[in-house]
This record gives C-alpha cells, sequence and structure tokens, in this order.
C-alpha cells in the first residue's frame, strides 16, 4: 500500500461537486471517495507503475489536489499547453516524464493513462483504485 499524505487541506463534498459542476464532468466513484479522505497526494518514498504492456516503469511524481494547494486541478487542466490534451481526458497528476490523465469517456470512464508532451499516450490501468494499487516502491533511488 502506498504511503503518502495529503497534498493540502481536505475538500467537502459540496467543493468536489462544485468542480463537477463548472466543467461539466462526473468524475469516478474510486477517484471521488480518495479526494474527499485526501485530497492529493504527496507520496512518502518513492513509487513507480509498471504496466504488463512494456518494460519501462512510469516514475509517479504526485496527485493534483482538487483545492488548497499551489498547483491544484484546475490549474493543470487549464494552463496552455493542455490545449492539445485529448479530448475527454483530464490531467490529475504528474510523472517524472509526463502527466497522469483519466478517462471521461464512457466505456473507459476513470481509466487511468500516462500523457507525454509529444502527444504519445499509454492506458496504465482501468480505474484509480487499480493504478493505486499497482504502485511499487522505487528501491534504487
Amino acid at each position: 500500500m502506498i504511503k503518502y499524505k495529503s497534498k493540502a487541506q481536505n475538500i467537502t463534498l459540496e467543493e468536489f461537486q462544485q468542480l463537477e459542476n463548472n466543467y461539466s464532468i462526473k468524475l469516478p466513484q474510486d477517484y471521488k471517495n480518495h479526494m474527499l479522505k485526501c485530497n492529493g497526494i504527496n507520496p512518502l518514498e518513492d513509487y513507480y507503475f509498471l504496466p504488463d504492456i512494456w518494460e519501462d516503469e512510469i516514475n509517479f511524481f504526485y496527485i493534483l489536489p482538487i483545492k488548497y494547494g499551489s498547483y491544484i486541478f484546475e490549474e493543470g487542466n487549464l494552463i496552455g499547453y493542455l490545449e492539445d490534451y485529448p479530448e475527454m481526458q483530464v490531467m490529475i497528476g504528474v510523472t517524472r516524464t509526463g502527466s497522469l490523465s483519466m478517462s471521461l469517456k464512457k466505456e473507459e470512464h476513470g481509466s487511468i493513462y500516462v500523457y507525454y508532451s509529444d502527444g504519445e499516450m499509454h492506458k496504465l490501468a482501468n480505474s484509480f483504485t487499480e493504478f493505486l494499487e499497482g504502485l511499487e516502491i522505487c528501491e534504487d533511488f
């Protein structure tokens, strides 16, 4: 299980719902539950995610808080370089080499991807929970 602390003070259900209403999106329940419990993730150790489909691991940095941080969900999804971000994807976190995105498409709602600035994108997990459960401690760092 990943060891972490919250990136920011807790948010309320109303604040979470306000985010969804402001952007006309519906975020997955497992992500919502986590964010209400712990607004973002700041890992206490170095973690990586190793997808089944390739040999290189994805070094995990953090999950953006919804509110109350120096770099929050709204900023991550509104800054200029994300203008070319894939449709129906939202940025939820950061890796060493790219960003973590979550699909809002009906057929893969909640799936987690790594997205690189050159437009390359790879699916990592079917859900936020599956992504968190797949994180491993980096012993080499």
